[in-house]
């Protein structure tokens, strides 16, 4: 049903008409450039752009934020800013004009189109002073100056209710703030959904995309599902079952992904469309499960299709495949004596230990070589009968056995390989060792306990015993260069650990000796310049920074006892004292200056009767608006003393009106 629009009086629509047609005619003069100034009221309009009913309105959506809340609100429309930005124009009129914690300014240079709102920390956090000026903005854009004050004002209150009260014209305007609201939740609900999106799975397509792509896979797996059954049936009765059997268990795992892929699917049927971020998220999560698990049943699907090619390929070519397969196989026949000699011969040169792993290889080897014999011949019979599908199997199994005899027969000189190699490492390491022993025997115990490398005796005698056990091992007939080895190894590991942990707390003594006389003086001149700062400063330095000090003294006197004896902890002492004296310099400076601002309150009446603590603290008790306003005998209270008790019951602040700080946040519009 369409949406019946109001109809204006007709009075009201000739004054509307009027103000459009001469309205831009008053306005189009040159701007009047105005500096900060203290404000008059709480609705300056030197621009003049507020008709009276606008003014009207402006002032019904300052008083009932403050009645409401305790917050004052002060609106300055002003031609120009003089070339000031919008944020120092703003901060030097809140300055000028007193404006306390509970005190929000907006200011609006129309010609510049640029605008200011000037708030206190305490009042305004960071996110919600980015909200509020992001809605004035939208609403001075359109020119809408009341609007302008009315989405500060709706800013401002804890719900966020926006409450026009309008007349006439103004009522129009309510119309317009309820769409701003409107349109501005649904931004904020457009953005979080976007933001839930973009932090879950496939952020760069929407919902419906990922269903346009499910169905779609669901489809296309489900075919290949359907085919891969056709050429698993084909190959049992061309191959037989063992050349299919991996095909077999690779089709039953993609087929129970696309069970669970279509089990999610009825799953999602039943769910209606999500109303929230929440629920779309939950339901994407799933189409995104959905996707994994049909890439994944198609990605196994596409190996098994390369697999059965390669099935048939080989059906065409085994007569080729075997007669290559039988020389590779006569070949592994012809190594084994030779393989069984160089075995018997590493066998009388070294102990049992280091050949027991070559032993076992030529059996192995040897049977490899049969079963690779016995595949050869019932694939050669298969491709004799004119069932070249048949020797499929065969095949497979005698290039399986064919590989395995190889690798054993490698193995064997791999083996006299590493042997050879131990031969050579061993009396390196022996070497190596003896050094190590004798080196580590002329550092004191102490010196190497302290190190942190242990305790002296156990590590000469652990790393001398595995020393002594190598060279017997290695030295005996048959000798066993693979136990020496592994002993020296370990011997040369416990006494590289000990050795490193003495050259490293040499190498920081000899560092900590030569810093340490630059971090004594340093630590010397700090704590001597805080004493005399303390003593010039008298009863007005507090007992924070004389702790901080005395700490400091502490360490300095613990760094100076110990420089001859630890230069490592005398150094460290040192540093410690140095910022302890840091720490107390700054502390002290702060309660000098506290004394300082104390004082000069004192000679100038701050809080007495003048500036900020005169007989207003802000804005005076004539203000036009608030009529018979009582002074600030604490520098914050604005309101008559009707509302007075309203305020502290909203829980509004009567501390200094200075006392959180101000920041102005605003732009072009």
């Amino acid at each position: 049903m369409p949406r019946r629009r109001a109809v204006l009086p007709v009075p009201l629509r000739l004054a509307v008409a009027l103000a459009l047609v001469v309205g831009p005619v008053l306005l189009a003069g040159p701007a009047a450039a105005e500096a900060p100034s203290r404000l008059a009221g709480e609705v300056t309009d030197d621009a003049g752009v507020l008709s009276d009913a606008d003014r009207s309105a402006v002032q019904q959506a300052v008083d009932g934020l403050r009645d409401d809340q305790g917050t004052q609100v002060f609106v300055a429309f002003v031609d120009s800013f003089d070339g000031t930005a919008a944020d120092d124009w703003t901060e030097q009129a809140a300055r000028l004009s007193d404006l306390g914690d509970d005190d929000v300014l907006l200011a609006v240079a129309v010609q510049d189109r640029s605008f200011s709102v000037s708030a206190s920390y305490e009042l305004v956090d960071d996110a919600q002073f980015a909200d509020l000026t992001a809605a004035v903005e939208d609403r001075l854009r359109d020119q809408d100056w009341v609007g302008g004050v009315q989405a500060l004002t709706d800013e401002l209150r804890p719900s966020r209710t926006p409450q026009y009260v309008l007349a006439g014209v103004v009522g129009a305007a309510a119309v317009g703030g309820g769409g701003y609201l409107l349109v501005r939740r649904r931004r904020r609900a457009a953005a979080e959904a976007d933001a839930v999106r973009r932090s879950g799975p496939f952020p760069d397509e929407t919902t419906e995309q990922l269903r346009n792509r499910v169905g779609s896979g669901l489809l296309e797996v489900d075919e290949a599902v359907r085919a891969s059954q056709l050429d698993l049936d084909y190959g049992r009765l061309q191959f037989g079952e063992q050349p299919v059997a991996e095909h077999a268990a690779t089709l039953a795992t993609a087929r129970g992904e696309l069970d669970r892929a279509f089990a999610l699917q009825q799953e999602l049927d039943l769910v209606e469309t999500p109303d929230t971020p929440t629920e779309d998220r939950a339901v994407r999560e799933k189409l995104a499960e959905q996707l994994e698990l049909l890439h994944a049943a198609d990605t196994r699907l596409d190996a098994a299709a390369a697999d059965f090619a390669a099935l048939r390929d080989l059906q065409n070519t085994a007569p080729q495949v075997l007669a290559g397969l039988a020389g590779r196989v006569t070949a592994l026949r012809g190594r084994l004596p030779g393989e069984a000699t160089r075995v018997a011969s590493l066998q009388q040169r070294y102990a049992p230990a280091s050949t027991a792993e070559v032993a076992d290889l030529l059996p192995r080897a040897e049977q490899a070589v049969a079963a690779a014999e016995a595949a050869l011949a019932a694939g050669q019979q298969a491709v004799a009968a004119g069932t070249s599908g048949q020797a499929v199997g065969p095949v497979h199994a005698c290039e399986a056995a064919v590989t395995a005899a190889q690798t054993l027969l490698d193995g064997v000189g791999r083996h006299e390989q590493r042997l050879a190699a131990a031969d050579t490492e061993v009396p390196r390491l022996l070497a190596e060792v003896d050094t190590e022993l004798a080196r580590l025997q002329t550092v004191p115990p102490a010196e190497l306990a302290a190190a942190g490398g242990g305790d002296a005796a156990g590590v000469l005698s652990s790393a001398g015993a595995a020393r002594t056990a190598a060279e017997q091992a290695f030295r005996t007939t048959p000798r066993d260069p693979l136990t020496a080895l592994t002993r020296l190894t370990e011997a040369d590991a416990v006494l590289d650990a000990a050795l490193l942990s003495v050259d490293q707390a040499r190498e920081r003594t000899a560092k900590a000796v030569e810093q340490l006389p630059a971090a004594l003086a340093s630590a010397r001149a700090a704590v001597g310049d805080v004493r005399g700062r303390l003593s010039l400063g008298g009863s007005s330095i507090g007992s924070s920074a004389r702790t901080r000090l005395t700490a400091a003294e502490q360490q300095l006197t613990a760094a100076e006892s110990t420089a001859g004896v630890d230069p490592v902890a005398a150094l460290a002492a040192a540093v410690a004292a140095r910022g302890a004296a840091d720490a107390a310099r700054q502390q002290l400076q702060a309660d000098l200056d506290a004394a300082r601002r104390v004082a000069q309150e004192r000679d100038t009446g701050w809080g007495g009767g003048s500036g900020w603590g005169g007989s207003s603290g802000g804005w005076s008790s004539g203000g036009s608006w608030g009529g018979g306003r009582s002074s600030r005998s604490s520098g914050r209270s604005r309101s008559s003393s009707s509302r007075s008790s309203s305020r502290s019951s909203s829980g509004r602040r009567s501390g200094g009106s200075r006392s959180g700080g101000r920041r102005s946040r605003g732009g072009r519009f």
